[in-house]
């Protein structure tokens, strides 16, 4: 009887795992998404380092999607974030206006200009359905969060200045004045996209940034 109990446990068990799907999410860099943000500052050169931290290669679960009962329906992943962060802070400082170049593992430059390195500090996106249906569908919500940390240094590895920005994006939007406002995104892929562009964006706007920007 206690075999035949636990057996059936086991079972549920995994059926449970099983019925929570794993979802890879395409993230992607929207070039210029935060307003006064290019074409600001002067064509210094600056070098790109590979983005580091946790969720930077391989395999990174980031959020979930979840019922209306509450129960989780699929688990959402990203895999090799920080190639996809690496290049997009490359395109953010060169359409910024800065001369930016990425440099790879083992490669060396006898005279480094300027150098940022980019950490991934936290990375999550959640989607809750509610029991509410609409014209426009099942009723739900979700935030999209991304934080960043960058760290810019001289070419004789001096930090000049360490800076965090994060990227919010939360749906539907916060009601205003009493009107409250339809989901714009409903991909848990594209409003990670969209915080993940936010807190990048973010960067050129960072008063210690362009301060030892303009220093050089």
């Amino acid at each position: 009887m206690w075999s035949a109990l636990l057996a059936g446990a086991i079972f549920a068990a995994i059926s449970a795992v099983g019925c929570q799907r794993e979802t890879p999410l395409r993230v992607h860099y929207l070039p210029g998404f935060v307003p006064a943000t290019q074409h600001v500052l002067s064509p210094l050169s600056i070098v790109v380092l590979p983005a580091g931290g946790p969720g930077a290669a391989g395999k990174f679960q980031v959020g979930a999607v979840y019922g209306a009962d509450g129960s989780r329906k699929r688990t959402l992943v990203v895999r090799d974030l920080g190639a996809l962060i690496t290049q997009a802070v490359k395109r953010c400082l060169s359409d910024a206006g800065l001369k930016a170049a990425v440099l790879t593992p083992g490669e060396v430059s006898e005279h480094p200009p300027l150098a940022i390195a980019t950490e991934i500090e936290s990375v999550s996106v959640n989607q809750h359905f509610g029991r509410q249906r609409t014209i426009h569908g099942q009723y739900f919500s979700m935030t999209a969060h991304v934080q960043l940390r960058f760290t810019v240094a001289d070419r004789m590895h001096h930090e000049l200045c360490s800076t965090v920005t994060t990227g919010i994006e939360t749906e539907p939007p916060v009601p205003v004045g009493g009107e409250a406002f339809l989901p714009l995104e409903t991909d848990p892929a594209e409003s990670l996209s969209v915080a993940l562009s936010r807190a990048i964006g973010m960067l050129i706007l960072q008063p210690e940034f362009r301060r030892a920007i303009q220093s050089r």
